[in-house]
């Protein structure tokens, strides 16, 4: 056979794999909610986080609004992805703020160790199947900006979270979306 046709025989592979790994970009994005639902998910999304910026405000916790952010937008964007529950968010938070806590009291706050804290929270809540990405951004938040009262900064997480999960539980109920798919 003839060494140029080695070439193109050897090349064809190669090249459906280049191919097969663009073909992403030949899809289409999901459509467009309808007006209502995007109206809906933007103020489930902003309403809680604007009572939880006057909360952070009084007390001095403004370091939970960005998890807090992420949390809304999971349950408002996609209630019926597990990350979503109202188990894993509850739960994601409390473990990621407690491990947060707890390296931040035995090694001190730096980067290195919030992005332990993360990575053990994460694999703490796969552990216990409660998987919250933004619980892991609240461990490592803990870690790099430590709060002055721990014990409070717990509570304020968590009543933050159910916030989150009440004005998702309104929401997705007004753009008529099943949520949550299981509690607990």
């Amino acid at each position: 056979m003839p060494e140029s046709r080695k070439r193109k025989r050897a090349a064809g592979p190669r090249r459906n794999r280049v191919t097969g790994a663009f073909a992403a970009f030949a899809g289409q994005a999901p459509p467009r909610p309808p007006l209502p639902h995007i109206l809906a998910a933007t103020l489930a999304v902003t309403i809680p986080l604007l009572i939880l910026g006057a909360v952070a405000d009084a007390t001095h916790l403004a370091m939970l609004t960005p998890p807090m952010a992420a949390t809304a937008a999971l349950i408002v964007g996609g209630p019926d992805l597990p990350l979503a529950q109202p188990r894993n968010v509850l739960l994601g938070h409390l473990i990621g703020g407690l491990i947060g806590l707890a390296l931040a009291v035995w090694f001190g706050g730096s980067i290195l160790v919030g992005g332990l804290a993360a990575g053990l929270a994460f694999g703490a809540m796969l552990l216990l199947r409660c998987a919250h990405s933004p619980g892991a951004a609240t461990a490592m938040l803990l870690v790099t900006m430590p709060p002055e009262h721990p014990p409070r900064f717990l509570l304020v997480l968590l009543a933050s979270a159910v916030l989150v999960v009440a004005a998702g539980l309104v929401a997705n109920r007004v753009r008529r979306l099943r949520y949550p798919a299981y509690w607990w």
